[in-house]
């Protein structure tokens, strides 16, 4: 039986070398930020799973898992959620989320999402003459839904609604939409636990599909950056390993669901001590941040009923500033 699990061991840590291997050369077409429709969709949210590479498929938890996959809210406990991320120099994401579960029957939650791209000229009819200056904001509202069924399998749905504000100072550009551009989405999730003492789990999540998003008018209708995210986690077993240490594994490929493109691929490791400290890293290929590769880092800390998360993504923001987007999240267990 040791053997056995060495091996395992093993193939988990060389599965995880190869796709730290996948090239990272850009592509045509990535599973990144793109022109179109809902694109804010696309940003990540809460520090541990950004921490982890946002190899969540199957490792989201709590809060996070709202957002990420649906299914992973069963067994979370009651908990609050709130993030802060600074993305570039100008574009700053806060969020909260409330996660309820009723006996083992099913569990709920709702969140909410601001993201404000802050503040650019506004022109009228010299593109080079300013005549004043708007700001674009997205609010995104979501509710989710998970049930358990049996004691390996869960499925879960996310439904959203996604408002575009445009508030303009000044005389601004005539393609500026008068009012306020909406549209919905729905994210669909499993999870399910392959070995009975649920050391390994697989998740898979459809993400962001729905309308397309009119902006202006019909015909420049966009469609939503629809995903398709597939994941393992890994929960090792080392005999090494003091007893209040434990540490985990998770490898997640993303891919659009129409349209073509590179896929994209994350894998992210947490390691803990008595469920008190936590430090993580990951590497994402191809991510949603202006289709950007490279490493994330970060750390936890829990005290009581609280949790504090902070993270890092250390790629280049292609040149827009602003530094590494950084992330912070505080959740507290109700």
């Amino acid at each position: 039986m040791r053997l056995a699990r060495a091996a395992f061991n093993a193939l988990i840590i060389g599965t995880s070398a190869a796709l730290l291997g996948v090239s990272t050369r850009p592509a045509a077409a990535q599973t990144g930020t793109e022109s179109g429709g809902g694109v804010d969709l696309l940003l990540p949210t809460g520090a541990r799973a950004i921490g982890m590479g946002q190899a969540v498929a199957a490792a989201a938890t709590g809060a996070d898992a709202l957002w990420w996959n649906p299914a992973l809210i069963v067994g979370a406990g009651r908990q609050v959620g709130m993030s802060i991320g600074k993305l570039l120099a100008i574009s700053t994401d806060a969020g909260a989320s409330v996660i309820i579960p009723f006996r083992r029957a099913f569990t709920i939650g709702v969140g909410v999402r601001y993201i404000d791209e802050g503040e650019e000229d506004a022109t009228f009819l010299d593109p080079n003459a300013p005549t004043g200056t708007f700001d674009i904001s997205t609010v995104v509202l979501a509710a989710s839904f998970a049930a358990p069924f049996g004691d390996r399998f869960a499925a879960g749905f996310t439904a959203k609604v996604l408002r575009v504000g445009f508030a303009c100072t000044g005389a601004c550009n005539t393609n500026t939409p008068g009012g306020t551009p909406t549209t919905q989405a729905l994210d669909f999730g499993v999870q399910y636990y392959i070995f009975k003492d649920s050391s390994l789990s697989a998740g898979a999540t459809v993400r962001d599909a729905g309308f397309r998003l009119q902006i202006n008018d019909a015909p420049q209708a966009d469609p939503l950056p629809t995903r398709f995210e597939a994941g393992l986690l890994y929960r090792p077993k080392f005999a090494q390993l003091p007893a209040d240490q434990r540490v985990v594994a998770a490898a997640d490929i993303v891919t659009r669901t129409s349209g073509g493109g590179a896929p994209g691929f994350r894998i992210g490791g947490e390691w803990s001590w008595q469920e008190r400290v936590e430090a993580r890293l990951g590497y994402l290929v191809n991510g949603p941040i202006a289709a950007q590769s490279g490493a994330t880092i970060g750390a936890g800390f829990a005290v009581g009923k609280w949790q504090i998360d902070v993270a890092q993504l250390l790629i280049d923001s292609g040149g827009l500033g602003g530094g590494p987007p950084t992330f912070i999240s505080l959740r507290y267990a109700f």
